[in-house]
């Protein structure tokens, strides 16, 4: 087993993770496979979204929980698609639940919980196979903590940094890259509300980082959603009052202020348990205001791209 490094550093106190994080994948909630089947869990996060249609199909609605993946394989027959089909319309019904959408491919639908709702997607996909992806309603538990001290794991032959102030990691993370230099430079473009285009060009102390949230045995905990590891950061940002600049899939761009300089932060998140934090110490002498574009070329820039 590859050994560790634990440095003590400013940021957050590890106090615990989230029950998926510590447990095995709980077993897919009320919802039966065909002829009693168990079907196949293929992906399951402690937190991520699902987006549901409306029974006309132009509304459109993003339930957030637990989330489940399920395959069911059978043995092909004539129609069987739409037995899956029936099956499913049938077993919610029963159960007292609501039909959003339902055509020959898909099924959304809602069912009545005990802490909420079950929101669900059946995909019938063929004559042999469908899917269903579920969610399960739960209050969103904010897992990063800024401004407090924290025990930093870093992978066997990773040299241990010292940590800017401020921020804060994951709980269970594991730092499989560390990178720090005293002066370096990265710029990325925005928009704002009024669809103007900027670049903001950030220069001074840089970190780099990549993490990797750990399960029991070591491996990366895919139970993590990017989904989870973006809300975290953008919530735990505006408590600290932090300005969030730049937040779309997979990433999210914000500053947090401090005595004397402000720390400039872009978290990424590649895959479900694995993420990319870059850090600028912007001081106020070397701060440059953000330019604006008028042509949609421009990339955003990084030193050290993600490897």
């Amino acid at each position: 087993m590859i050994k560790k490094l634990f440095v003590l550093g400013l940021c957050v106190v590890f106090v615990g993770s989230l029950s998926a994080q510590t447990s095995k994948v709980p077993d897919i909630p009320m919802l039966k496979g065909y002829k009693g089947m168990e079907g196949s869990i293929t992906k399951y996060n402690s937190f991520n979204y699902l987006t549901l249609r409306d029974k006309k199909g132009g509304n459109t609605r993003k339930s957030t929980g637990q989330y489940w993946e399920v395959n069911y394989v059978y043995d092909s027959a004539f129609r069987q698609k739409q037995k899956f089909g029936e099956f499913m319309e049938s077993q919610i019904q029963e159960k007292g639940g609501t039909l959003f959408f339902q055509d020959t491919s898909a099924i959304h639908f809602a069912l009545p919980d005990d802490n909420g709702n079950l929101w669900g997607k059946v995909i019938l996909t063929s004559n042999s196979s469908y899917k269903l992806k579920i969610i399960k309603e739960r209050a969103f538990i904010n897992t990063v903590v800024f401004d407090s001290e924290q025990l930093l794991e870093y992978d066997d032959f990773v040299e241990p940094v010292e940590m800017p102030p401020r921020i804060g990691l994951m709980p269970n993370s594991v730092i499989t890259r560390a990178e720090q230099s005293k002066f370096n430079h990265f710029s990325f473009t925005y928009s704002t509300d009024d669809q103007k285009t900027f670049r903001q060009s950030l220069m001074g102390p840089y970190w780099d980082f990549k993490i990797e949230v750990q399960d029991e045995n070591g491996d990366v905990d895919k139970r993590i959603s990017y989904i989870e590891v973006l809300e975290s950061y953008y919530r735990t940002a505006m408590k600290a009052g932090g300005n969030i600049v730049k937040n779309r899939a997979r990433e999210i761009i914000f500053n947090l202020p401090d005595d004397g300089f402000t720390l400039w932060i872009r978290v990424m998140v590649t895959m479900d348990g694995v993420y990319f934090i870059k850090m600028i110490k912007q001081m106020p002498d070397d701060f440059k205001e953000p330019q604006r574009l008028y042509a949609q070329q421009a990339k955003d820039s990084l030193p050290g791209q993600e490897k």
